[in-house]
């Protein structure tokens, strides 16, 4: 079990009267608040990762063609073409980091058939 003091009396009395009002223990609400922030920050650094990839897709295909890339502050950490083997690299050099991997090829354009059925103009009432 590791122990982290809070240092800043209201934030600990706010705590206290949250926990008081809702029937959990502190240690839980501080656990609740501490995943909720984490995972809001894992969800900025991951959206802003994927704005890069998208802005960079084309380049990354022709650099890393048929490959899936790793993406870490903006920069390419690792690539590979098997995206199981590229994941797991990635979760052993940075754990629980946010971290995008994503293949660089977009995929194949899909065939849509039409079967049957006919549109009209719906008719106002």
């Amino acid at each position: 079990m590791v122990v982290i003091e809070l240092r800043q009396p209201d934030l600990v009395q706010r705590l206290k009267q949250l926990a008081s009002a809702t029937h959990q223990p502190v240690e839980q609400v501080v656990e609740t608040a501490v995943q909720e922030y984490l995972d809001a920050l894992e969800s900025h650094a991951l959206q802003a990762e994927s704005e890069i990839f998208w802005a960079r897709q084309a380049e990354l295909a022709r650099v890393y063609p048929r490959q899936a890339v790793a993406l870490y502050q903006g920069e390419v950490v690792d690539h590979d073409a098997d995206l199981a083997a590229l994941e797991a690299r990635v979760r052993e050099r940075f754990g629980l980091l946010p971290v995008l991997v994503a293949p660089v090829d977009p995929p194949p354009p899909r065939e849509l058939h039409w079967r049957g059925g006919r549109l009209t103009p719906e008719k106002a009432p």
